[in-house]
């Protein structure tokens, strides 16, 4: 680990300073571990997904990105492209960074790159989609991710976290929901009419970092929640005070499991917005890698 690395910035990340960032990175990982490193910016949207497939045949025994979730994401993708993968590290440079605040990165970049010269690698969870594409936090189905995962790129770089506030404040009002299938590792299906339908590999969603506290990074489980029925405001003072609890109630079903699969057979097209951007359609199958990645993390 961390002899040959290779350091992969989204330039539009980072209020556009990712690039200086990668270097600055760059620089603490010769000083400290005498590493040789190469920083490779991005210039097309698949970049980061190809570099990380064939790093480990590249002589890269470490990929480290710098960027939002959707850039780790997109790095995961192409690193799990093999069976064999190198170490695996960021540095959050987005709007909400949810794996790096379960992992313990600090949300100032400069600080997050100190943060690399006292490390550890710990086992991390990542889920399968359909068999072919995957996450790292958070799946997201219903009125709300449809309305924030439309929210404008400008608005996200001027206004932070506030922008997809502002986007799904909008969408609780619309009361729209579906009618959901969902079926558990043992074939058991439940239905659920909801405008609100969250997968999650970790605790923290949409910055929230006690929304699901009974998740972890390393269980091996995928948790699912959902309303039933709308929205209410119970719902949202819930998530607020304490999050989530494992226990399903009677207004929130709550589902705990290996592989889960969503399925709304009233709508032909059901979007679904993966690690903050738009993910495939319904139907979902998702299934949980346990313990696929060896993540760099701060000791």
């Amino acid at each position: 680990m961390l002899k040959n690395v290779l350091i992969i910035p989204n330039p539009g990340s980072g209020k556009g300073k990712a690039v200086g960032y990668g270097n600055k990175l760059g620089q603490v990982l010769e000083e400290t571990y005498q590493a040789t490193v190469e920083v490779r910016p991005t210039t097309d949207v698949g970049d980061a997904k190809q570099w990380s497939s064939t790093a480990l045949e590249d002589g890269f025994d470490t990929v480290i990105c710098l960027g939002g979730d959707g850039t780790v994401n997109e790095t995961v993708d192409g690193l799990l492209q093999n069976d064999e993968v190198p170490y695996f590290g960021f540095v959050p440079l987005g709007t909400v960074n949810d794996l790096a605040r379960v992992l313990g990165y600090d949300m100032n970049p400069d600080k997050a790159i100190e943060q690399y010269r006292d490390i550890k690698t710990v086992p991390l969870d990542i889920g399968q989609i359909n068999g072919e594409s995957h996450f790292i936090n958070v799946i997201a189905i219903g009125a709300v991710p449809e309305s924030v995962m439309h929210t404008d790129s400008d608005d996200k770089n001027k206004l932070g976290v506030l922008a997809y506030l502002r986007d799904g404040v909008k969408a609780y009002f619309n009361q729209d929901k579906y009618l959901l299938e969902i079926k558990n590792a043992n074939g058991e299906i439940r239905e659920i009419e909801t405008n609100l339908a969250i997968v999650a590999l970790t605790n923290s969603v949409a910055g929230i970092e006690v929304m699901i506290p009974h998740a972890s990074y390393d269980d091996g489980l995928a948790h699912l929640i959902a309303p039933k029925g709308a929205i209410a405001k119970s719902t949202i003072q819930t998530l607020f005070e304490g999050g989530i609890h494992p226990e399903e109630t009677d207004s929130m079903f709550v589902l705990s499991d290996s592989e889960i699969t969503i399925t709304c057979p009233s709508h032909d097209r059901v979007e679904s917005n993966v690690d903050g951007d738009q993910g495939p359609n319904l139907p979902l199958k998702i299934k949980v890698l346990k313990h696929r990645l060896q993540a760099i993390v701060p000791a």
